[in-house]
């Protein structure tokens, strides 16, 4: 093989190879969080015999439990889109409400698709103990490996 055939083979493999990456780069991504159950899957839920320990055993323990209501438990999965440098944003969500009667058995459920309520909270920074209103989380860890060297408080 001669040198000039050589170094055709050279480019044309990094050649395909970067088309390659930049066909990966450009596909979309989609980032799930949570679990919730399917259509499919609630079919197999039986009103009135199935307990909360059968439920656990099939789908897993619920994302939240109702804080005034025990018996509700609720599954969230969410459909994300990451953005660099900032928060996912949430193009998707599932909900699914079991309702439990006070023996522990299935008494409803409830499914919601879609995007409900406000999905880009933001916590208040003048409210948080965290931080504090004049300090970020970076200027914190700084604050921290550092000391206070450097850092003005305005």
């Amino acid at each position: 093989m001669s040198v000039t055939r050589q170094v055709r083979s050279f480019v044309v493999f990094v050649v395909l190879g970067l088309a390659g990456l930049s066909l990966m780069a450009c596909t979309a991504q989609v980032d799930l969080r949570g679990s919730a159950p399917s259509d499919e899957d609630l079919a197999t839920v039986r009103r009135g015999l199935d307990s909360k320990d059968d439920i656990q055993e099939r789908f897993g323990l619920p994302i939240t439990i109702g804080s005034a209501d025990p018996n509700l438990w609720y599954y969230v999965k969410q459909d994300l889109r990451p953005l660099p440098l900032n928060p996912p944003e949430v193009i998707g969500q599932r909900v699914v409400v079991i309702r439990f009667d006070d023996d522990e058995l299935v008494l409803d459920m409830e499914v919601v698709n879609g995007i409900i309520g406000d999905t880009s909270f933001k916590p208040d920074p003048d409210s948080s103990k965290i931080y504090g209103p004049d300090r970020s989380a970076a200027q914190e860890f700084f604050r921290n490996v550092f000391g206070s060297v450097g850092l003005q408080n305005n």
